[in-house]
């Protein structure tokens, strides 16, 4: 029997998706996101920071060979970046950046069993200064039960030696409950589902942004904050709102949304210095293709 990938993979940042596959030898996933977050106060450490606005983009591709009918092989890259617009001098990042390969596979352990295991490694900083402390290799094992054609749970953990929780467990569900309706409660995207028909969809849901990242050598002495230098921080971005999903071909979807970001948060843990913002408009187009 061919490997039969049916559910949604989908845990904590890196996003890992198991997609569909068939009976081709080979399948592909292309996922792109552009977004924009209005402007908005910061403050945090007993500084304020002023109004930061925000432009985010992520680039994903991964081919997947089948190597035998249980296994799919995973490679590929990613690149993301938050780009920032604050003031000078203030002591957040302008820019936050992934660039990493994506190395990984998946595993049909049992006719209701699928495993997936993940790596991204690469460099997670603001690309200022880059040296080793710069790189990392973030990684995701998680697991499928398909319980049915309309209902299946996931399992995971994300691993991250570098940031403040290194290991994040993550439980989901994905339940089509009429013909309409599903309910995908899976991180980092959870949302309610409403299928107008075939090729166009309504949702409602939240999305989760985070990551770990390195700052330059001298980051904080120039903005005052000394004890900046040399950090990591672990960023974490909440997004609540609606929007649609057009399937202008079998194999490539386009969405577009629009709602509220009601909290951003840049924590450097070590030193335990906190940025946060809240409340602010946000808007957000993606694509997504496979083949």
């Amino acid at each position: 029997m061919k490997l039969r990938i049916v559910a949604t993979l989908a845990l904590l940042l890196p996003c890992a998706t198991i997609g569909a596959a068939n009976s081709m030898s080979i399948s592909q996933e292309l996922d792109t996101e552009y977004g924009y977050t209005g402007g908005v106060g910061a403050c945090g450490g007993g500084v304020n920071v002023g109004s930061v606005d925000e432009q985010s983009a992520d680039v994903k591709y991964v081919v997947s060979p089948q190597l035998t009918k249980d296994l799919l092989l995973r490679v590929g890259f990613e690149w993301q970046r938050f780009t920032f617009g604050v003031p000078d001098h203030a002591p957040v990042p302008s820019v936050l950046q992934q660039a990493s390969l994506v190395l990984g596979f998946d595993y049909q352990i049992a006719d209701e069993w699928l495993l997936r295991v993940e790596a991204e490694p690469g460099i997670y900083s603001d690309f200022r200064d880059i040296t080793w402390r710069d790189v990392d290799m973030p990684m995701v094992i998680g697991a499928a039960y398909l319980a049915s054609p309309d209902l299946q749970w996931i399992f995971g953990l994300r691993i991250d030696a570098r940031t403040q929780y290194p290991v994040l467990p993550a439980v989901g569900i994905r339940w089509k409950f009429s013909e309409a309706w599903t309910l995908d409660l899976m991180a980092p995207k959870p949302r309610l589902e409403y299928d107008v028909n075939e090729r166009f969809q309504l949702y409602t849901g939240a999305e989760f942004q985070l990551g770990t990242f390195a700052v330059g050598q001298n980051f904080g002495t120039p903005r005052g904050q000394p004890k900046l230098n040399d950090a990591i921080v672990d960023y974490l971005e909440i997004r609540v709102g609606s929007g649609c999903s057009w399937k202008i071909t079998p194999n490539i979807t386009i969405e577009a949304e629009a709602g509220l970001m009601p909290y951003r948060g840049f924590d450097f843990f070590n030193p335990n210095i906190v940025f946060r913002s809240h409340n602010a408009p946000y808007g957000q187009i993606a694509c997504h293709a496979r083949f």
